[in-house]
């Protein structure tokens, strides 16, 4: 959804009482413990769901109910769904930082590769994050980590990204 970020996912259903364990894909889940809305994708548009109530469950989640969504029928119906919000509501990063949704769309280059790549994805890994990156001359994706040692700069305003990863995984 163009101009929304994926915040998480409503996780399970907390109880018989409407509530909702609402899991949070962020390195800062506090930064959330405080929202009063949160938006679900309907028919590839994002639906506004006000929230009743909120509290920490666990590090990365939240124990929530939503207004107008407190019988068990209701609730079964966005158990599972992606929680996302307006990208306003991300804090605002310094210049050599950025969100993995920015870069996807920027091209890509790295000296030991001969031809521009495009970033299709960034997998978010448990172990690492991967580009994924596509070259016309390669059938399949390129996943390279998306780590320090092989980023050598991301140029936000080129929207392009300069990479210095080991040849051999070009080739795999």
């Amino acid at each position: 959804m163009q101009g929304y970020f994926q915040l998480g996912f409503l996780r399970k259903k907390h109880g018989y009482k409407g509530e909702i364990i609402l899991h949070v894909e962020s390195d800062h889940p506090a930064r959330y413990a405080s929202l009063d809305v949160l938006f679900l994708e309907e028919s590839e548009l994002p639906v506004p769901y006000f929230i009743a109530s909120i509290r920490t469950h666990i590090t990365a989640e939240f124990i929530i109910r939503l207004e107008d969504v407190d019988i068990e029928s209701q609730v079964d119906t966005v158990v599972g769904k992606t929680v996302f919000l307006p990208e306003s509501a991300l804090p605002a990063l310094s210049d050599t930082q950025y969100y993995y949704h920015e870069i996807i769309g920027y091209t890509a280059s790295d000296p030991a590769v001969l031809g521009i790549m495009t970033v299709e994805e960034v997998m978010d890994r448990p172990g690492q994050p991967l580009l994924v990156l596509r070259h016309p001359e390669h059938e399949n994706p390129i996943l390279i980590p998306l780590v320090d040692e092989f980023v050598m700069s991301v140029d936000k305003r080129a929207q392009h990204i300069l990479l210095a990863a080991p040849e051999a995984l070009y080739h795999l």
